[in-house]
């Protein structure tokens, strides 16, 4: 029991002094590290990975293995397109990002997330990098570009398509739903539609289409 005690300090000390997020011992690799290391007495002289083991050789191999894995999906695109879908966000560091998806039947591939902290996010820049991300997928894979509603990226979408005829571009569902929820909400401008509302959302942590769709048939009728 004192090994154990001394074992468990010693992790939870890694955690406090690193500043680690504590669902990480919800990670199932890092329960089947502890694990593995437990039930496999020939490695009791172990020594725990080193910096710059992590960040060179595990690191490329890991891609290796990634990349490996998303192949299959990658073989499919050929086969009845794909959708590229993009829409920005702020990381914890309230960084500007702009991230960009491939959508297919086989499922959905996260590309990358652009740093825009120092650009200016108008249409020239957007529509700079979506072309970049449909060159990468292929532009003959590409079906259709799906950003939300705003102006700019109407602006965008004209642009890929004067630029790519085969590829069009659709306004995100949820982002046109919320667009019309607030018009009507503002003609009407009654307190028990917006109580309702706010019960809604309350209980949805994402305002996702069925729940838009809720708000949108209770208001209408």
């Amino acid at each position: 029991m004192q090994v154990r005690e001394t074992l468990d300090y010693e992790i939870f000390r890694m955690f406090y002094s690193s500043g680690l997020p504590f669902h990480l011992v919800r990670n199932p690799h890092y329960r089947k590290a502890f694990s593995f290391a437990a039930n496999n007495n020939c490695i009791s002289g172990y020594q725990p990975l080193g910096y710059n083991k992590l960040r060179t050789t595990l690191l490329v191999n890991e891609v290796r293995h990634v990349e490996n894995l998303l192949q299959p999906i990658k073989n499919t695109w050929k086969e009845k397109g794909v959708s590229i879908v993009s829409d920005g966000q702020s990381d914890p560091q309230k960084r500007p990002l702009i991230n960009f998806m491939v959508v297919t039947k086989s499922g959905p591939m996260f590309l990358k997330a652009l740093d825009c902290s120092d650009e200016v996010k108008d249409r020239d820049f957007i529509a700079e990098q979506m072309r970049d991300v449909i060159m990468e997928v292929g532009h003959l894979n590409v079906v259709q570009i799906v950003t939300d509603n705003t102006l700019v990226c109407k602006a965008v979408g004209l642009i890929i398509e004067a630029k790519f005829p085969s590829i069009y571009w659709t306004p995100c569902v949820v982002h046109t739903l919320n667009l019309a929820l607030k018009n009507i909400c503002a003609a009407k401008n009654t307190e028990k539609i917006m109580r309702f509302i706010k019960n809604v959302v309350g209980s949805h942590r994402l305002l996702t289409v069925p729940c838009m769709l809720e708000i949108l048939s209770w208001v209408i009728l």
